[in-house]
């Protein structure tokens, strides 16, 4: 028999190569699967994306391809040096450490003094991000907990499972800022199709998604920005003031109008159901507490409340025509702001005590359903998705991978300013 006619024959094929191909088509056929992601170490749902062998965690949104040994899905970053897309369960015979590993770095937890601490710390990492105009991103990446950064490492293209920097919150933020090839500065150089890695500032970082997001090809900038446009220069000294007006005015004015930009997709039934919701006691109580007054928490708080509105819409399957609690929707708008420090709960204590004593429609007391500790689901990133779904970003261009990182860093900026902690009065000694 020839070689030709050899590989002409499915029978043959396996004979030769194994069932393993076989396997991989059958299951991609199928279009989901259970099996363990090696992006976030979980044992989840995968999805493929259309047509090809191309697999997306429930969990943790990371890219996978099929392993061509054993056909669990492989980040596709991982390839050895054969060549060949293995899987950890293949080559690492660790997996049961990894997973143990992954779960008490993500459930790892600190008292609002810890987290001073480390705002406070003085690095080499923290020096060098000072310089470079990215002291403020730094440290909103430092106050995150630690699966917050997990979630950005995995959103950029890489994961801190199993490498030494894991549990160095120093050490993460300036990898997320600085890796080669996928952290935020080169992949804005790209976005920005320049060859100098040293102009990307903070500033350079959210003035491209503010135009390419934020202001139609017809109109100026100033036509729709209040902040004004700074030169390199001007932004790079901004970024080095400890009290940056003009950068921190445009961080509030870009997630308004993302938020206002996701306002305007609502249908009028969508609309009039959230006025009405509003209006009820337990979401009365939530906007008028004193730690959400302030102008840094503002355009935060109606993105949260449209966010949660719309993933409680959609949890029955439709469209977002779903019916919606007011008493779940402010558990879902405490649980956006969650993820600082410990005992954060207190603050929002007497809101969601009022929404667990309400009945739903069929008489039974409810309890929002939590992600199991010491998963990647804490991050509670759900709402950053549905974003992007709504503004039509695509998750694999440059503006979609740096999106979600950068609302999640200034969104966490208002979950700072509710413990009455802001970034600015951890730079003053930075720049003295």
């Amino acid at each position: 028999m020839s070689w030709a006619a050899c590989c002409s024959n499915k029978q043959m094929q396996d004979l030769f190569f194994g069932e393993s191909n076989q396997a991989m088509f059958r299951q991609a056929a199928a279009g989901r699967r259970e099996a363990g992601c090696q992006w976030c170490y979980e044992h989840v749902q995968m999805f493929v994306v259309g047509k090809s062998l191309v697999w997306i965690c429930d969990n943790c949104k990371g890219m996978n391809e099929a392993c061509e040994k054993c056909t669990q899905p492989v980040r596709q970053a991982m390839i050895r040096k054969d060549n060949y897309k293995t899987c950890s369960m293949c080559f690492l015979k660790n997996w049961k450490k990894m997973e143990k590993a992954k779960t008490e770095y993500v459930e790892a937890t600190r008292p609002l003094t810890a987290l001073e601490k480390d705002l406070e710390k003085v690095s080499n990492f923290r020096e060098s991000a000072a310089k470079g105009g990215l002291l403020r991103p730094f440290l909103f990446l430092v106050s995150l907990p630690p699966v917050g950064r997990l979630q950005i490492a995995i959103n950029l293209g890489w994961t801190f499972v199993g490498s030494a920097l894991m549990g160095d919150s120093h050490a993460e933020a300036w990898e997320i800022l600085n890796k080669k090839d996928v952290g935020l500065r080169d992949r804005m150089s790209r976005m920005r199709d320049s060859l100098f890695r040293r102009e990307v500032n903070w500033y350079s970082i959210l003035l491209p998604l503010c135009e390419e997001l934020c202001v139609p090809a017809y109109m100026n900038w100033s036509e729709e920005f209040v902040s004004p446009k700074m030169t390199y220069a001007e932004a790079l000294t901004d970024c080095h003031k400890a009290q940056p007006q003009t950068l921190n005015a445009l961080e509030n004015e870009f997630v308004d109008k993302i938020g206002k930009h996701q306002r305007a997709r609502f249908s009028s039934l969508q609309a009039c159901s959230l006025a009405e919701l509003k209006n009820s006691e337990p979401m009365r109580k939530l906007l008028s507490m004193p730690q959400l007054q302030s102008q840094a928490c503002q355009p935060l708080l109606s993105y949260a409340i449209d966010s949660s509105f719309l993933m409680l819409a959609r949890r029955d399957g439709s469209d977002g025509t779903g019916q919606v609690e007011a008493e779940d929707l402010v558990q879902e708008v405490v649980a956006f702001f969650a993820g600082v420090c410990e005992g954060e709960a207190d603050i929002f204590e007497e809101v969601v005590g009022l929404a667990r004593k309400k009945m739903g429609r069929d008489g039974i007391a409810h309890e929002r359903d939590t992600a199991p500790p010491g998963s990647i689901l804490n991050a509670n990133i759900s709402g950053f998705w549905l974003t992007m779904d709504l503004l039509d970003v695509d998750n694999t261009t440059p503006s979609g991978k740096i999106l979600p990182v950068v609302l999640q860093l200034l969104f966490h900026k208002g979950r700072l300013a509710l413990h009455g902690k802001k970034i600015e009065n951890y730079i003053q000694s930075d720049f003295d």
